[in-house]
């Protein structure tokens, strides 16, 4: 009979290295998943998970190393501890950055055996983090081609014409001042953070514009960006 094995994580923005880790796990017997709440989450982190445990829950079940995960209903660093006295494992497993000796104490109590992994990543894939991975800016810039609104009947003076706008999410990194309508974009990502919440563009653009232009302004910013 396979050794039950259970891991814990909140697994949010699931990546390569999750699953890296799975594998490696299951080399060990059969993988059990504690997956952190919400609660848990913003308990330690300050802030809430991009994916909810639910969907967490649900990606992670779908992973083939993974025989089962569920959803730990403590709080804190040992959020799983319940469910690790109710599954009874008979091992522990943790990757080097989620070593503690909390965990390692919980199991020594209960007679499971501990084992810490090293975090590498999977053959020549690149190391992941959800940390990291959330810090990726996805903020759309803008570009204008033949000049923007106020620019056209400069520019129509030499070579009239259309104007044509393009929103692009960005895959390099740009100058600040490379007309790519930085000023605004940068009132968004401090309005906003890494990327446009899922709303009516119609609503965003109208706060983001209130943001960008307060009370007293006189020189109007961003018409063409909202």
């Amino acid at each position: 009979m396979a050794k039950k094995v259970l891991v814990s994580g909140f697994f949010d923005l699931l990546h390569s290295g999750h699953i890296a880790f799975f594998r490696e796990v299951a080399n060990y017997g059969d993988v059990y998943v504690a997956i952190g709440s919400d609660r848990t989450y913003f308990y330690l982190k300050g802030r809430l998970p991009v994916n909810t445990a639910e969907e967490r829950l649900f990606m992670v079940k779908a992973v083939s190393y993974v025989k089962d995960a569920f959803i730990s209903q403590g709080t804190g660093i040992l959020d799983y501890e319940a469910e690790i006295r109710r599954l009874k494992p008979d091992i522990f497993i943790v990757n080097d950055d989620g070593n503690f000796p909390a965990k390692r104490q919980l199991c020594a109590e209960l007679g499971i055996e501990y084992i810490v992994l090293k975090r590498d990543p999977h053959a020549n894939l690149p190391r992941r983090s959800s940390t990291d991975m959330r810090s990726i800016e996805l903020m759309p810039y803008r570009i204008d081609l033949a000049g923007g609104w106020l620019d056209q009947p400069y520019v129509s003076k030499y070579y009239p014409g259309s104007v044509i706008t393009l929103s692009i999410e960005p895959t390099v990194d740009f100058n600040e001042r490379s007309g790519m309508a930085t000023s605004t974009r940068i009132k968004a990502l401090d309005l906003w953070g890494s990327r446009l919440p899922t709303d009516d563009p119609e609503k965003l653009a109208y706060i983001l514009f209130c943001y960008d232009n307060p009370p007293g302004t006189e020189i109007i910013s961003g018409s063409q960006d909202a």
